[in-house]
């Protein structure tokens, strides 16, 4: 059962990154597929997004999840 709740947490850090990543879109901020195939270059906002508020959320959601799917 460990390796099932290991793919639940992967799926949902998998889930969080496709919505991050239409926030970036939406947003029109970088993500990290553009930055290392166009070669743009980083603003301070895309600096921020890229390096703090993005793992954030995948941490988050990893994190979220392995509370949800957790044996108690």
């Amino acid at each position: 059962m460990k390796i099932f709740s290991i793919l639940l947490v992967g799926i949902c850090i998998l889930i969080g990154a496709i919505i991050l990543n239409y926030i970036a879109s939406t947003l029109e901020l970088l993500s990290w597929y553009s930055l290392l195939t166009d070669g743009k270059s980083l603003d301070l906002l895309n600096i921020i997004w890229l390096f703090i508020i993005y793992p954030f959320g995948l941490g988050l959601a990893g994190h979220l999840a392995s509370k949800i799917f957790q044996k108690k």
